[in-house]
C-alpha cells in the first residue's frame, strides 16, 4: 500500500461535518495509502449545467484545500502528487448526458478539466441505452459522434453502467481503448449492471481494463471481501494481470445527507447528491441495498477507505503476486491513464 500508487477510479472525497469541511476525508484517505480518486461530478440525471456547476465547486474545494487535494490531468501530475503528500483528484462523469445532444460539448469539458466519462448511466439517453432499459438499442449515432471526440481530446470513455449492446458498440466504435471505471463480472454475479464475457472480451482485445468495486457481487447482496478477490481473480485471469484494477463507488454526499434521506410508496429513494438540493431518484429494489441507512450495503471488510488494504491481503492470500497486486490497487490504472489521456 505504501510503495504502489493507490488509485480509487471512481471514489469520494466527502464533505464532513456542519460546514461541509474535507479535513476528516483527507484524513482518511491518507490514513488509508490513498493518493488518487476519480471524482465523480455528474451521475443519474444531472445535465450540463448541473455538471458544470460541480466542476466550479470543486475547483474552489480543491483550491481552498491545496495543501493535501490537487486536480490532476496526466499521469505525471498524479505520481507527482504523490511525492509531494497530496491526493490527487481527477474529474469523471458517470453519464454522458451533460453533452446533451451537441459532440462540441465534449471538447469544453475537456477544457473544464474533465478527463474520463460514462455513455449512458442506467436509463437511456441520447447517446445509447444504459442498463437497466427493458429493450436494448445499442449506440446511437450520435454516441458514436460523441466517442470519436473523447477519443480526439484525449478523453476516457467508460462503459460502466451502459446496457450490453452499448458497450460492446462502444468499444468497437471508439479508436482508443476503453475501459470500466467500477463495473463487476456477469459470470459471477448475473445482473443487468455486471459485464458479460462476451464485452471483457472486446474489451480486453483492444487493450482496455476493468475495474471491481464491492458492491454488486453476489446475487443475493450478501458479500465480503472474499467476494470482491473472487471477481479480481476472475478478470485477471480473463484479462490478464496488467488489465485490472478496484475502485470503491462510496457515496460522495456528506453523512448528514445520506441519513436524512427516504424511501418513498413506490420504492425510490430520495437523496440529496452532493449536498446540492437536487433531489435523486432511483428504484431501490436490487440486492444490496437495504431500505435504511447507509442504504448501500458493502461487502464486509471493504466499507471504508480504511478497509482498503483487505482488498491487497485478499489478493495476497490468494497467491497474486506483489507487483500484480500493485498493478490492481493502481499501477495499471496510471499506466492506462498515462498512455490514453497524458
Amino acid at each position: 500500500m505504501q510503495s504502489a500508487t493507490v488509485i480509487d477510479t471512481c471514489g469520494a472525497v466527502r464533505p464532513t461535518g456542519p460546514g461541509g469541511a474535507l479535513d476528516d476525508s483527507i484524513a482518511e484517505l491518507k490514513a488509508s495509502g490513498v493518493n488518487a480518486v476519480g471524482m465523480t461530478l455528474a451521475a443519474e440525471e444531472d445535465g450540463l449545467q448541473a455538471a458544470m456547476n460541480m466542476i466550479l465547486k470543486w475547483n474552489g474545494l480543491i483550491r481552498e484545500y491545496s495543501r493535501d487535494l490537487v486536480h490532476v490531468q496526466t499521469a505525471d501530475e498524479i505520481r507527482q502528487a504523490k511525492e509531494d503528500g497530496r491526493i490527487a483528484i481527477y474529474y469523471l462523469l458517470q453519464n454522458g448526458r451533460p453533452f446533451e445532444d451537441d459532440p462540441g460539448n465534449v471538447e469544453l469539458f475537456r477544457q473544464m478539466g474533465v478527463t474520463s466519462s460514462q455513455i449512458t448511466y442506467n436509463k437511456k439517453n441520447f447517446l445509447g441505452d444504459g442498463c437497466l432499459e427493458p429493450r436494448d438499442g445499442g449506440l446511437s449515432l450520435l454516441g458514436r459522434e460523441v466517442i470519436a471526440e473523447m477519443n480526439r481530446v484525449g478523453m476516457l470513455v467508460d462503459l460502466s453502467h451502459a446496457s450490453r449492446l452499448t458497450q460492446q458498440d462502444a468499444a468497437l466504435a471508439s479508436t482508443a481503448p476503453v475501459y470500466l471505471s467500477h463495473c463487476n463480472v456477469n459470470a459471477l454475479c448475473p445482473i443487468p449492471r455486471n459485464v458479460t464475457d462476451e464485452t471483457l472480451r472486446v474489451v480486453g482485445e483492444r487493450g482496455g481494463l476493468c475495474g471491481v468495486y464491492p458492491l454488486d457481487l453476489t446475487p443475493d447482496g450478501e458479500a465480503t471481501v472474499a467476494d470482491v478477490g473472487a471477481h479480481l481473480a476472475y478478470l485477471i485471469d480473463m484479462l490478464g494481470p496488467e488489465r485490472v484494477t478496484v475502485a470503491s463507488d462510496f457515496p460522495k454526499g456528506r453523512p448528514l445527507i445520506y441519513e436524512q434521506a427516504y424511501l418513498d410508496e413506490a420504492g425510490y429513494l430520495h437523496i440529496q447528491h452532493d449536498g446540492t438540493h437536487k433531489v435523486r431518484r432511483m428504484k431501490w429494489d436490487k440486492p444490496g441495498c437495504v431500505p435504511h441507512f447507509p442504504w448501500y450495503k458493502y461487502a464486509e471488510g471493504i466499507g471504508s477507505y480504511r478497509e482498503l488494504v483487505n482488498v491487497a491481503c485478499e489478493l495476497i492470500v490468494r497467491g497474486v503476486p506483489d507487483d500484480v497486486v500493485a498493478g490492481v490497487l493502481g499501477e495499471n490504472f496510471l499506466r492506462f491513464y498515462g498512455e490514453q489521456v497524458g
